[in-house]
């Protein structure tokens, strides 16, 4: 894998060499890939710091399964900030309509009840402390935050599996008129291992957050892979039309074979799946 990841962004045109990759290795290298670029994710939850929630700054605790706001600290509008989320401790007989600004998200425990908001509509409201069997407002609190924790690594995984996906479809548009020599799931492979160079600009920009502008400039450095990977296609099928493959780097013509030289190794039982050139 470390080769494939290698010669994707050093030498692109190498890439055609592992077109005969089986279904299982491109799925495990379309994981390390969407892995990559969610590192900033993983980052972000563990250089953030949120804000400490207890019975001395939030006037609130929790009896008897039901949260009480008795303290001297307790205001409707008291914020908690913890992982982008504003956390909102608020008595039974308080409303949601008291609290000044809600924010983008926000999690609202009053009674034994847990409330989500975004933005000004309320999303779900479930019961919360009798259900886990919560005690203590700190448990509470450290339920909310792994659960604000795990849904949002669980997002920017599927969110990145779409956008590497959605990359690597639109790239397979161009390679449409080689079908008559390479079937569309070898195509497929290759261009997964081609979007590599691009993953590795995501995860860095999704940790450095620079300019949009210099990000696209950087895309098409990026997208060298795919324009790698289309020209070889491109010089062997003028190799299998013409009876000679014409070397891109020095123009010399030279016969070739047409099976390579390791494909007896990683061949698939799959004979209706040949590569023809």
């Amino acid at each position: 894998m470390f080769e494939v990841f290698t010669n994707s962004i050093v030498y692109p045109k190498n890439i055609i060499n592992y077109h005969n990759k089986k279904g299982g290795f491109v799925f495990l290298y379309i994981l390390v890939l969407v892995l990559l670029m969610s590192i900033s994710t993983v980052v972000f939850y563990i250089s953030q710091k949120p804000t400490e929630i207890t019975t001395e700054n939030s006037g609130c605790e929790v009896i008897a399964n039901n949260l009480v706001c008795t303290g001297e600290n307790y205001d409707v509008n008291n914020k908690f900030d913890v992982y982008d989320f504003n956390i909102y401790l608020l008595e039974e007989t308080a409303l949601i309509s008291q609290i000044g600004d809600l924010g983008d998200f926000a999690l609202i425990l009053q009674g034994e009840r847990l409330t989500v908001v975004v933005g000004d509509q309320t999303i779900n409201s479930l019961t919360f402390l009798s259900t886990y069997g919560i005690d203590t407002l700190e448990e509470a609190i450290a339920i909310l935050k792994f659960s604000i924790i795990s849904a949002g690594i669980t997002m920017g995984i599927i969110s990145n599996t779409i956008i590497l996906l959605f990359i690597v479809f639109i790239s397979t548009i161009p390679f449409m008129r080689f079908r008559s020599m390479i079937s569309y799931k070898k195509i497929f492979k290759m261009l997964v291992f081609a979007a590599t160079p691009m993953a590795f600009l995501f995860a860095v920009y999704n940790l450095l957050n620079f300019d949009m502008i210099f990000f696209f400039i950087l895309m098409l450095f990026a997208y060298r892979s795919v324009f790698a990977l289309q020209k070889e296609l491109h010089f062997r099928v003028l190799n299998k039309s013409g009876g000679g493959y014409v070397n891109p780097e020095n123009d010399e013509t030279e016969v070739t074979e047409e099976v390579d030289e390791n494909e007896e190794e990683e061949t698939e039982d799959d004979s209706d799946d040949e590569f023809k050139l």
